[in-house]
């Protein structure tokens, strides 16, 4: 899952092209923002062999759980979905502490005096995840 929109800046494409190989590589998920002066981009590389997620690039966003006991037996099964809300909880909390401690830095550089114009998104609205039959 990244951006629903083309990035720009070709260095940037090439910098997230490049982390989401190291995920890939060393089977990790994670999530990742990069930024660069004018643009950002992110992804969050979430298909691991200890997890359910999977791609499926026919969806927008392109993932589907996909976990089968009889293909898998029931001790593979439960550890799969185990790992699936393992990252699903860690992603979460880190969306939450990166909100938490950018909004404290920006308060404290309001309290020294400098401010910024910010429209979050670029006034879009963000994408919602949902799930097809």
């Amino acid at each position: 899952m990244q951006n629903d929109r083309p990035i720009e800046d070709p260095r940037l494409q090439a910098a997230l092209n490049e982390v989401q190989a190291i995920y890939r590589r060393s089977d990790l998920a994670g999530a990742v923002m990069l930024v660069s002066e004018h643009e950002a981009a992110f992804a969050y590389p979430i298909y691991t062999t200890w997890n359910i997620v999977v791609e499926d690039e026919t969806i927008p966003l392109g993932f589907r759980f996909r976990l089968k006991q009889a293909e898998t037996g029931p001790e593979r099964a439960a550890a799969l979905a185990l790992g699936t809300g393992h990252m699903l909880h860690q992603l979460k909390d880190f969306g939450a502490q990166t909100q938490l401690w950018m909004g404290d830095l920006l308060r404290l550089l309001k309290q020294a005096g400098v401010s910024f114009t910010h429209t979050p998104f670029n006034g879009r609205t963000l994408p919602r995840l949902g799930s097809h039959p």
